[in-house]
């Protein structure tokens, strides 16, 4: 019983490590949008209206994996792995496809 129980335990921090999303937090993400992103993403902002909204889940992951804020990266660069994975999540949890879009910031 007890090597069932390691066995358990080994998968459940394996799947855990291999999903960062799912260890991520869409609450601290917003934190980390308003602090690092919304100084210049905002309608008259250098970066331009920036939003959820804007993309679909698909297309957040896909911008966060390839882009990673090209036209800035020393803003992605000193962002943490941990900042990233928040605010991936913020921005899946309120994508256009998501179940619960984001409607005002």
């Amino acid at each position: 019983m007890t090597r069932l129980l390691q066995i358990l335990t080994i998968f459940t921090v394996i799947i855990a490590l291999a999903s960062p999303v799912v260890a991520a937090s869409s609450r601290k993400g917003k934190k980390v949008f308003k602090k690092s992103c919304k100084t210049c993403h905002t309608r008259k902002g250098e970066g331009g209206k920036l939003s959820p909204l804007q993309k679909t889940q698909a297309q957040w992951r896909i911008y966060f994996k390839k882009n990673q804020h090209k036209e800035k990266p020393e803003v992605w660069e000193g962002m943490s792995k941990k900042d990233q994975k928040n605010l991936l999540k913020f921005f899946l949890d309120f994508a256009l496809d998501s179940d619960q879009p984001e409607t005002c910031g």
